[in-house]
């Protein structure tokens, strides 16, 4: 009986890593151990649990039946050692956090570093990317999400905001002419990240807010290939602006126009909704409110 439970315990953590190499690790288990767990507990059911290939696993039909049982045992046992640790104030076990590159630079890592360090026994797996990842499915205890959104299905805590630049190549100005209004603006070509909308919202001089429907000459998936492509000349972009002062202090990047800006990017840690919370996620966005928030910084607010 004990030796089922651990190797249904094994088949559960194989699904949550989506590989057996990442259950090992989280389990602390050698890879091998992991496939014996899984192939005895599939020869004593009498069928296979997983389609096995060399890129990727994926449960059978009975696999994803049984998994269901397996992940409610799983979150049994983190919910018996989450008693635990609130009662001894001990944080420890695997974080998975998805994030925004535009976080990156920002003093995002300096931020997790020092959390690491004050819990030693936390195992950090962090995801970066522009394209929201499903939280679900890619089994994250948190997102730092870009731009502001409602999902009845997540929890969420605002950050702060990052200052983002208007910026081109000197030669689409050269090309392009003189910025004299938000017509002019809406005229130029324009490099638009994939989860961004093709109508901007830019801040006028005069500090009321505009909204543009701005043609898009190129859409990227990542905002390090926006940076690449404003460089080349192909059109506007609006970055972080931590990401691009050495381009504008070179000049090989410009601002666009005197007096315009580009909204700052709102900053949101969003989490799955659950009846019980994460003592672990909690203690992580509070240290981010904490340590990080106060030294974020955007521009002036529309009037």
């Amino acid at each position: 009986m004990l030796e089922h439970l651990k190797s249904l315990a094994t088949f559960g953590m194989v699904l949550r890593a989506g590989s057996f190499r990442g259950a090992a690790e989280r389990l602390g288990m050698a890879p091998s151990t992991v496939s014996y767990h899984v192939t005895a507990l599939e020869e004593f059911i009498g069928a296979p649990l997983l389609n096995r290939s060399t890129r990727r696993l994926s449960p059978t039909s009975l696999g994803e039946t049984l998994g269901i049982q397996a992940e409610a045992m799983l979150a049994s046992v983190d919910g018996a050692l989450r008693l635990v640790d609130e009662q001894t104030g001990l944080l420890r076990g695997l974080l998975s956090v998805t994030c925004t590159s535009a976080v990156i630079g920002a003093g995002f890592g300096e931020a997790v570093a020092l959390f690491t360090r004050r819990h030693a026994d936390i195992t950090l797996r962090l995801d970066v990317s522009d394209s929201a990842a499903d939280l679900i499915s890619g089994r994250f205890d948190l997102g730092i999400r870009a731009g502001r959104f409602a999902d009845s299905a997540m929890k969420r805590r605002r950050i702060g905001a990052i200052r983002r630049a208007l910026v081109c190549a000197p030669t689409l100005l050269q090309s392009d002419g003189p910025i004299r209004d938000a017509n002019d603006l809406a005229g130029l070509r324009w490099i638009r990240l994939s989860s961004m909308s093709s109508r901007r919202q830019l801040v006028a001089p005069d500090g009321d807010m505009v909204e543009l429907a701005t043609p898009t000459h190129a859409e990227v998936g990542s905002i390090e290939a926006m940076i690449e492509l404003a460089l080349a000349g192909m059109g506007v972009a609006t970055p972080p602006a931590h990401l691009v002062g050495a381009h504008l202090a070179t000049g090989a990047l410009v601002e666009l126009a005197p007096g315009w800006q580009a909204p700052p990017i709102e900053l949101q840690a969003v989490w799955p909704a659950s009846r019980t919370d994460s003592p672990l996620r909690r203690a992580f966005v509070d240290h981010l409110l904490d340590v990080w928030a106060p030294t974020l910084n955007g521009p002036a607010r529309a009037r």
